[in-house]
This record gives structure tokens, C-alpha cells and sequence, in this order.
């Protein structure tokens, strides 16, 4: 008798988790006024600007310190050669040589793609999505277009809840991973952007995700689904 009252009473508390946790999942954030006002919104590693004609998401100011360091690193290499162009032996200045002739070009690429380069821009003149294919993480390479009636939906879903699997479901993470997806109609997906939360302020971030979707689907006009995991 002792061992069922005992087994039964955690299962119970359990299940009022898990009931308070379906309550919240079906709940939206209020929807904001004017999801086309000029502001500036920041999700993980990308900074969103939004304009009641043009949204663009793109990386944050600190993403120039790495191609900064490789253009440093690069003019420290080219003074080194030019100062000891007698004391190197030739082998090795034509080592160092090479890989400056390919780190400079691709730092300046990635710091001009960092302090100026864009993501994703959805623009209402042109009615389409332009998201940058990127090479290496860099900001070169073709651009999709996709025009807005193409676009089926914008889902927002978290990847830190539980997913299905043959095994059974994964319990939560201990973060909430909340993104937005383009999804076009083909079925084709798109991140747009994320962001990652504590469980425990799991709604400050579907906050913030949520508000950069009513944005996009103001522009669009595509609905939004979710929030889902």
C-alpha cells in the first residue's frame, strides 16, 4: 500500500505540470500596434531592422572583430615580409606570402559583408524575400528571391520542446529555442531567426520572436502559425 501511494503522488504532481505547460503553449503574445513602426530588434547574432517599406535582418556589429583581425594579421605578415625579405628563407616567404594573398581578400570581403551586408531583406517595392546564399559565412555568393506570393506561412516554433521520436518524446531542454521560419509553398523552409531563453522566461523570448513574425506578415501578408513545437 505504501509503495502505490508513493509512486502515485509524483505522477500526479506530473500531470498538473504538464497541464500548466499545455495552458501556456496555447497562449500568443498581445499583438503589437504597429508592427511596422521604425525600431530596431535583436535576436542571436542578428539585429533586425524594420520600416514600414522594407525589413532587413543582418549580423551584429560584432561580427567585424574576426575579419578585423584578419586584415590586421594580414598587414602584420606583408610588413614582416617587406622587413625581413633577407633573413626569410625563400620557401617559407612564399608560404607566407600565399596565405596573405588569400586571407586579405576574403577578411575585406567578410568585414565590408559585417559593417554594411544584409541577411534576409523583405522589401515592399520589389514584393519579394531576398535571402543572401552565403559562401563560408561570408556575404558573397547569389541571393533567392522569393516573391511574397510564393510565401505560405511564418512559422514560429520552439526546437527545445519535445519532439517526436520512434522512441517515445524527448523532455524540454532546459532553453527555449524559439524561431521564425519562412515557410514558402512548395514547402521549402527558411530561418529567419532565432532566439534562446531560459525555460523559465520562455514567454520574453516567444516575445521577441513573435514580434519580428507580426512585422514580416504585415509586409507579406502572410499568416503566421504558432507559436508550435
Amino acid at each position: 500500500m505504501t509503495t502505490e501511494s508513493t509512486e502515485t503522488t509524483p505522477l500526479g504532481e506530473l500531470e498538473d505540470v504538464l497541464d500548466d505547460v499545455e495552458e501556456r503553449q496555447l497562449e500568443r503574445p498581445e499583438a503589437v500596434t504597429e508592427p511596422l513602426a521604425p525600431r530596431t530588434l535583436f535576436l542571436h547574432r542578428r539585429v533586425v531592422n524594420i520600416a514600414p517599406e522594407r525589413i532587413e535582418i543582418r549580423p551584429p556589429r560584432s561580427a567585424v572583430v574576426v575579419p578585423l583581425f584578419g586584415v590586421a594579421l594580414t598587414a602584420g605578415l606583408l610588413a614582416l615580409l617587406a622587413t625581413s625579405v633577407d633573413t626569410f628563407p625563400f620557401w617559407l616567404m612564399g608560404i607566407l606570402l600565399l596565405f596573405a594573398v588569400v586571407l586579405l581578400p576574403l577578411s575585406g570581403i567578410s568585414l565590408v559583408y559585417a559593417l554594411m551586408g544584409a541577411n534576409i531583406v523583405a522589401d515592399r517595392g520589389g514584393q519579394n524575400v531576398s535571402m543572401k546564399q552565403r559562401f563560408l559565412g561570408l556575404g558573397i555568393g547569389t541571393n533567392e528571391l522569393i516573391p511574397f506570393w510564393k510565401i505560405r506561412e511564418l512559422l514560429v516554433e520552439d526546437e527545445g520542446r519535445a519532439i517526436a521520436r520512434a522512441g517515445g518524446d524527448l523532455p524540454a531542454e532546459e532553453f527555449a529555442q524559439w524561431q521564425l521560419v519562412l515557410v514558402k509553398k512548395s514547402g521549402t523552409r527558411h530561418v529567419l531567426g532565432s532566439v534562446s531563453t531560459p525555460r523559465q522566461h520562455e514567454e520574453e523570448g516567444l516575445q521577441q520572436i513573435f514580434e519580428v513574425a507580426e512585422a514580416f506578415s504585415a509586409l507579406t501578408e502572410a499568416p503566421i502559425r504558432g507559436p508550435i513545437w
